[in-house]
């Protein structure tokens, strides 16, 4: 197909060119384009959900080649797609919705293309990291992207602690199946934090909710929980602007995170940054609830 960047970036010439190419979250009307002549254009489609895609391609009369690409396709299918490009053929990367490579097995292909002198183009467009970041009314001179919490218990709140502490916003993803405990660890560790979710974003039941940590938990724990989440966490920097916190509650929040496993240090990480404590301050209320 037509080079669809004029760019000379010094590439094997005769090889073909992977496309990353961004596809609308739900709302179909959202696609871009270029992204659009890209798709009519390449020899091969690959995707994370052929049937997914395949709906995508219906919708806009498309008729590329389609095949799957997912985190279980195993190092045979990217060498497949590799030699594919290096006979002269254009590929076009999809993930099932938003920007490939950004938390799915797309980057592992990209970087195999990039190892073996094949042209890597992106094909800028829809993304649930800014789509979430642009209405979570967070303003900063940057953000964190953590991509997914680890699924262990005991990882999933180190995980969460950490990114409590980042002095700018934090935006991950999280599955239906474990936003609920998800939350419930973080209103533990940082209860009164500023958050947004966006939930199937720019899809028929989409929902947005702003408001703390403690609010949403409670919120999302009456309702049945279904689709992908977006979370933007608050920067811990804006904690200081929270009314403080009396004794009483702070060592309560000090029993249920060490109840809740996490460590003395880590308990008083957050003490300090939650309730306006000296580091000194922190660590004895931590000692004096783990041995009263």
């Amino acid at each position: 197909m037509r080079d669809m960047n004029s760019g000379d970036s010094g590439e094997n010439s005769q090889a073909g060119t992977l496309y990353v190419v961004a596809t609308p979250l739900g709302n179909l009307q959202d696609i871009t384009l270029r992204a659009l002549e890209v798709l009519r254009e390449v020899d091969l489609v690959v995707a994370e959900d052929t049937r997914h895609t395949r709906k995508l391609l219906s919708h806009y009369e498309i008729h590329a080649p389609l095949e799957s690409y997912h985190g279980d396709s195993g190092p045979q299918k990217a060498q497949r797609i590799l030699r594919t490009l290096q006979q002269g053929k254009s590929v076009a990367l999809l993930s099932d919705s938003g920007t490939p490579a950004v938390s799915d097995p797309g980057a592992e292909l990209v970087a195999l293309c990039q190892q073996n002198g094949i042209k890597v183009v992106p094909i800028p467009g829809p993304s649930a990291v800014t789509a979430a970041f642009s209405v979570a009314g967070m303003s900063s001179a940057g953000f964190m992207f953590a991509g997914y919490p680890p699924r262990k218990d005991s990882e999933r709140r180190q995980f969460l602690t950490e990114i409590s502490q980042r002095p700018l916003p934090v935006i991950f993803y999280e599955s239906p199946q474990r936003i609920a405990s998800t939350l419930q660890d973080l209103a533990q560790i940082c209860p009164e934090r500023r958050i947004f979710i966006g939930r199937e974003l720019t899809k028929m039941y989409e929902d947005l909710s702003w408001g703390t940590v403690r609010q949403t938990t409670a919120r999302l724990s009456n309702e049945e929980l279904r689709g992908e989440f977006t979370v933007v966490l608050a920067p811990a920097a804006q904690v200081a602007t929270q009314p403080s916190v009396d004794q009483e509650n702070l060592e309560q929040a000090a029993r249920e995170m060490l109840k809740g496993g996490l460590s003395t240090r880590d308990t008083a990480r957050i003490l300090q940054l939650a309730g306006g404590l000296s580091r000194n301050e922190a660590y004895d209320l931590v000692q004096k609830v783990h041995h009263p």
